[in-house]
């Protein structure tokens, strides 16, 4: 009988992440907007992620919203509708500002691609300095809004959300 108990245990953890549930279903329609948004990649591009392509830290910062309501385990937040609403709005405020600077990085960034991929002779490396210091200053602006997504989004939960957040959350990395 003890075999049996553990049996179920096991199988039990083992299939807790197949139960977990998202507190929101995935925004699909958000996702063909942003495509739409973002128009074609570039040439030299296989997939691209827009936005998050074009923040100055794109994979080493969490995305939040994400996490929060959109996650398989964003369920076990227990957020309150209040909680939903605070970052929905958090996400539409934010996003708004963050695709209109990624639309102009990607814009200059194919433009310099133009540039100096597709003519044999064409500008020096030298001539496009300015342009890399720009789109790195408007990389660094757009990433400055995501620190703030994360920081908004932390101050609508309790400090046991935000744990039991990373828990679910770290784990889902590896």
């Amino acid at each position: 009988m003890k075999k049996i108990k553990k049996v179920v245990l096991a199988l039990t953890l083992l299939s807790y992440p197949l139960l977990a549930e998202p507190t929101l279903p995935p925004p699909v329609q958000d996702v063909v907007k942003m495509e739409k948004l973002a128009g074609p990649a570039g040439p030299f591009t296989t997939k691209e992620n827009f936005p998050k392509d074009y923040f100055l830290m794109p994979k080493n910062l969490p995305y939040l919203v994400g996490m929060t309501l959109y996650d398989s385990s964003s369920a076990n937040l227990k957020l309150s509708k209040e909680q939903i609403s605070a970052i929905l709005k958090i996400k539409e405020e934010l996003m708004s500002k963050a695709i209109d600077k990624a639309l102009v990085i990607k814009k200059l960034e194919l433009d310099m691609m133009q540039q100096i991929s597709f003519k044999h002779k064409g500008p020096k490396a030298a001539d496009f300095y300015p342009k890399v210091d720009e789109i790195a200053k408007l990389r660094a602006e757009l990433t400055k809004i995501h620190l703030d997504c994360i920081e908004k989004v932390k101050a609508v939960l309790t400090p046991e959300q935000f744990e039991e957040m990373l828990d679910y959350g770290v784990v889902n990395m590896f």
